[in-house]
């Protein structure tokens, strides 16, 4: 089994990992937050310089910011692909909100060099609107920075889905076998894509179409400018799934089997489905990592067992309840903030991946559960592990 480390990077409320390869091979995952860049990644990406190593994929899984916004950053210090500044980058896979949404069939006859004055000021209208019923925050679904990252890879030539025929990243498969036989070799990993689907794709798309004709008609026009994208944006911000809104229970004897079917069961949204859902094999050691998308549509395609899994969503419960029926790991990794922010991980998905025989769970903060977690490890034989930055395999 050949060796690597995770490196499992707090990223506040978003997510960023490093795989390191004993060959000196490094994927990324994510990028987090500007501030999870500058902080936590940047100085990762030069120390895996100084040591010889170089990345040869780039993965954002999708365009929320939480996930996009630290790659902005990384891309615009790192420079030419071809003389970076920081780490050399191979390839970059990214379904972009222009290179993938707007190349779907519904679209292609709308798009316009210019969209038409009466569309314009409907446009700057509704902007307007939905401004004033946002909190004024950036929100975290972030068309805007999805158009920035593309153009910086464009700019700074960047290997961006070269690996797949139309450009987009997806699973081109009925069955794990195709899955398999059809996987993308790139250095020495074995790389398998398990979501999202072409069906995934066209939800999301049929969403914006929907969105966008009840907004400005029928006959309505695309142009793919910063205008656009925040309008989209703001648009997507009123499409965002329910929080963890579970009760947290504690009891003076902690029992798992009380956490279990507390959870709300909030469905993920189209952006979040339409995740880059990533299975990568080195020489016999395999992981997974699910992005925040839902297992219902590509748990079929999983292998039964892996050395390490990312848990969806921050440790949501629903997107992650086929997963967990259908794989275990040696490790299940949850990045979450702790709770600060968005009450994650959820008490019902804790009690499910502990009681279906997953033996390690890494966090990259402390939670709110973590005294009873640190409790129950004997009963249920299991063991819990906060803060850890790095994990060998």
């Amino acid at each position: 089994m050949g060796n690597c480390i995770v490196h499992f990077l707090p990223a506040k409320a978003g997510d960023c990992f490093v795989v390191e390869f004993d060959n000196g091979e490094c994927i990324l995952v994510d990028c987090g937050y500007k501030s999870t860049y500058e902080s936590e990644l940047k100085p990762l990406l030069t120390q895996l310089k100084h040591k010889g190593r170089r990345v040869i994929l780039m993965l954002i899984t999708h365009i929320d910011q939480d996930h996009l916004e630290g790659a902005i950053a990384f891309l615009r210090e790192n420079g030419p692909a071809n003389a970076p500044h920081i780490i050399e980058v191979e390839n970059i896979w990214f379904n972009g909100f222009f290179n993938t949404l707007f190349m779907r069939d519904e679209f292609q006859e709308r798009k316009r060099a210019a969209i038409g004055e009466l569309q314009k000021k409907r446009m700057n209208m509704i902007l307007g609107q939905l401004s004033m019923q946002s909190d004024g925050n950036v929100g975290p679904i972030s068309a805007a920075h999805s158009r920035s990252f593309e153009e910086l890879c464009a700019q700074n030539g960047y290997r961006l889905n070269a690996q797949f025929a139309d450009r987009v990243v997806k699973r081109n498969a009925d069955n794990r076998n195709q899955l398999v036989d059809h996987s993308i070799q790139i250095g020495e990993c074995k790389l398998i894509v398990l979501s999202p689907n072409e069906s995934s794709l066209n939800r999301l798309a049929h969403k914006l179409n929907i969105e966008m004709i009840r907004n400005f008609g029928i006959h309505y026009e695309l142009s793919e400018d910063m205008e656009f994208a925040a309008l989209f944006e703001r648009l997507m911000e009123l499409q965002i799934e329910p929080g963890c809104l579970e009760e947290y229970i504690s009891a003076s004897e902690p029992r798992l089997e009380r956490w279990v079917g507390t959870s709300t069961l909030a469905p993920m949204n189209e952006v979040n489905n339409a995740s880059v859902v990533i299975e990568i094999e080195y020489k016999g050691t395999k992981l997974l990592f699910s992005g925040d998308s839902d297992s219902d549509s590509w748990a079929e395609f999983l292998t039964d067992e892996y050395d390490l899994i990312k848990i969806s969503h921050h440790g949501t419960t629903k997107p992650n309840i086929k997963l967990l029926e259908k794989a275990k790991g040696r490790t299940l990794l949850i990045s979450t903030d702790g709770g600060k922010q968005n009450r994650h991980p959820e008490n019902d998905l804790l009690a499910r991946a502990i009681l279906a025989g997953n033996k390690t769970i890494c966090f990259n903060y402390d939670i709110k559960q973590k005294q009873e977690l640190m409790d129950m490890q004997e009963k249920y034989g299991y063991s819990a592990m906060f803060g850890y930055r790095e994990i060998r395999l």
